[in-house]
């Protein structure tokens, strides 16, 4: 089979073995398969490590956590009501001796920038009939959004969106069908910022000449009190909003951290592999809440799906362009360094 194998500092494209389904798995045809950020992250990673080691030490992937596919193989003895021909997409996780793995982020686990993959049964969602392929290849990341917005359980709202990206778009669009208002969106881009508009953020802007942080007379916050005790009779949770980072970008934590009115609930969805330093002090004496976000429920990919199916129009407001197998590298490059990209899927058959 042809695949997409990111090694050390270059994604090529070669021939490989087919895989083989192990007990559970299906054998998939990859239909449309999309880049994310923690694929960039990936490889990034991969070129640090090339300036450590000799390429045949270096480790191959196949990336791509986020496809749809179709069924072209069960392995045997596997309980599923799926079957062969059935259009798919999947949680790619799975396990193997070394522990959990995630498919197309592994070297043992091959993933959807390739003409064959596996990945598991009971982790795999039929596509309803009517869903094109390349919207339900945007479930994975929209069940990342679903699953940050469901996280901001403390503060009704309002709430604020670091970031519009895939994840961040997911957010809003996660907050807006729940009729979770008002939602003000910050991002450099102003193709990401006239999506973030088009599902429904109430305010849009360039945090390089607005901060986000100073609309929350806009959005109907009355900031409480630093500190309850200051008020002898106060019972219950002070009133507060909710900021959603999804850059995953150095600093931005701290900045939020320093920004952030009393009783803010933050939730953290951008993959951020860098250290960071922050003021613990900043968060006490404002009582912030602090929450990290990883992948999402089963439940949350199902809904997730379920929402694309009743809102496509707004799910493919993500996509920006569709590229074949052999653009890989160049598609990954274009996500990098353009801001106007959002989603890149890639059609491993083209």
């Amino acid at each position: 089979m042809r695949a997409a194998v990111l090694q050390g500092k270059s994604i090529s494209i070669r021939t490989l073995p087919d895989p083989s389904p192990a007990a559970g798995q299906l054998l998939v045809r990859p239909v449309y398969t999309g880049i994310c950020g923690s694929d960039l992250s990936t490889r990034k990673q991969m070129a640090a490590l090339a300036e450590t080691q000799p390429q045949d030490r270096l480790p191959a992937i196949v990336p791509g956590h986020e496809f749809s596919a179709e069924i072209v193989g069960i392995a045997p003895g596997t309980d599923t009501g799926l079957r062969e021909g059935d259009l798919i997409t999947g949680l790619p996780f799975t396990h193997s001796h070394k522990g959990l793995q995630c498919i197309g982020l592994s070297p043992d686990h091959g993933g959807g920038l390739a003409e064959l993959s596996c990945i598991d049964a009971v982790r795999s969602f039929r596509v309803p009939p009517g869903v094109p392929a390349d919207l339900a290849a945007l479930t994975e990341p929209l069940s990342v959004g679903l699953h940050a917005a469901n996280l901001a359980s403390r503060n009704p709202g309002p709430n604020v969106v670091i970031g519009c990206g895939p994840v961040g778009l997911a957010v809003i669009l996660a907050l807006t069908l729940a009729g979770r208002g008002p939602v003000l969106a910050a991002d450099f881009s102003p193709e990401r910022r006239t999506a973030a508009a088009a599902l429904g953020a109430d305010i849009v802007l360039d945090p390089a000449a607005d901060s986000p942080f100073t609309h929350w007379d806009d959005l109907g916050l009355t900031p409480h009190p630093t500190s309850p005790l200051l008020a002898r009779d106060f019972r219950g949770l002070p009133p507060g909003a909710n900021i959603f980072e999804c850059t995953g970008a150095s600093g931005v934590i701290d900045q939020i951290i320093k920004s952030a009115p009393p009783h803010t609930h933050i939730i953290v969805a951008g993959v951020c592999p860098h250290e960071q330093k922050l003021t613990p002090l900043d968060g006490v004496l404002r009582e912030l809440t602090l929450e990290f976000s990883f992948a999402y429920r089963p439940e949350e990919f199902a809904a997730a799906l379920a929402l694309i199916e009743a809102h496509p129009n707004k799910a493919a407001r993500l996509i920006t362009s569709r590229q074949p197998l052999a653009n890989t590298e160049i598609a990954f490059d274009s996500l990098a360094k353009n801001p106007s990209e959002i989603k890149i899927l890639i059609d491993p058959l083209a």
